[in-house]
């Protein structure tokens, strides 16, 4: 069954030292677009977060946030980057002699610098981390799995109601059709006719035309490419796997079948008849938009 590509899900998971909460909102997109929010200290953990919604789902664009809440203090290493900071000591003497300024170097004011010192967790400790969200991770993308699941069972139905239109329109099309060259020929005849006032008429002259026209106005072809594409249409709204791009590119074909209809049947009611098939493939068209 077809998957929509909009949804949200959420995920808790709770560990002696640390309370963690995964939001996920996905819409459509093209491709797998993937945007992680999380804490500062959890920024490594971005580029696996990805590689999980990439490998789960086949389209949309994914929102994912992450929140944290402590419970302990987790360890860390404190890193002076020494070098950096006897740099900046120095440009930073040379420039107060220079300009002569006062005042005077703290370690206050070189510990306050960010890029100077920084608290770091150690390696492993990242990977603990991951395991201890993942739980959480896991829970939020199967709430937004579900919630396709479900979104894309009604897409499912409402295509499935168009598909069944379009089938009758295309059936009626295919029923009327023959009946066009005898319209035509029955207008012909009353035309020239009119035109001739009373001279004989050339019934092979006039049974050419018939033919030539019913030669452009033949849509057996058409006819039979647009019942293999809605049939086809079909089978792919019960196969497994992402399917909307084949969704996609079968209305593509099924719309220029039904524009060459529409220009080959020179019927009143076969084009009225059209112009509804259009507006129903316009409509899938529309919910395709959301299929993955």
């Amino acid at each position: 069954m077809l998957k929509s590509m909009t949804g949200f899900g959420r995920g808790e998971h709770a560990t002696p030292r640390a309370h963690y909460r995964v939001e996920v909102q996905a819409v459509n997109h093209r491709f797998v677009e993937v945007r992680a929010r999380l804490p500062r200290r959890l920024s490594r953990l971005e580029h696996q977060i990805q590689r999980e919604v990439q490998h789960r789902f086949g389209r949309g664009r994914f929102e994912v946030h992450l929140s944290e809440r402590l419970l302990t203090d987790p360890p860390r290493t404190i890193r002076v980057d020494r070098a950096a900071a006897r740099e900046f000591v120095t440009a930073v003497r040379a420039l107060q002699e220079e300009l002569d300024l006062p005042g005077a170097l703290s370690v206050e004011a070189l510990a306050s610098l960010r890029d100077l010192v920084s608290f770091e967790e150690p390696e492993e400790e990242a990977g603990a981390v991951w395991e201890e969200i993942r739980p959480a991770l896991e829970q939020a993308f199967a709430d937004l799995e579900a919630m396709r699941e479900k979104e894309g069972a009604a897409l499912t139905g409402e295509l499935r109601h168009r598909l069944d239109l379009l089938e009758r329109g295309l059936a009626t099309v295919l029923a009327r059709a023959p009946g066009t060259v005898a319209a035509y020929r029955a207008r012909l005849q009353e035309r020239v006719a009119a035109l001739a006032g009373g001279v004989p008429l050339d019934p092979g002259r006039l049974e050419q035309e018939v033919v030539l026209f019913a030669d452009r106005a033949d849509i057996t072809e058409e006819g039979a490419r647009l019942a293999s594409h809605l049939a086809q249409f079909r089978d792919l709204l019960d196969a497994p796997g992402p399917q909307g791009r084949k969704l996609e590119f079968l209305l593509q074909e099924m719309h220029r079948e039904v524009n060459t209809l529409g220009t080959k049947a020179a019927d009143a009611a076969i084009a009225v008849e059209v112009v509804a098939m259009k507006a129903e493939l316009e409509k899938m068209r529309e919910q395709l938009q959301n299929v993955e």
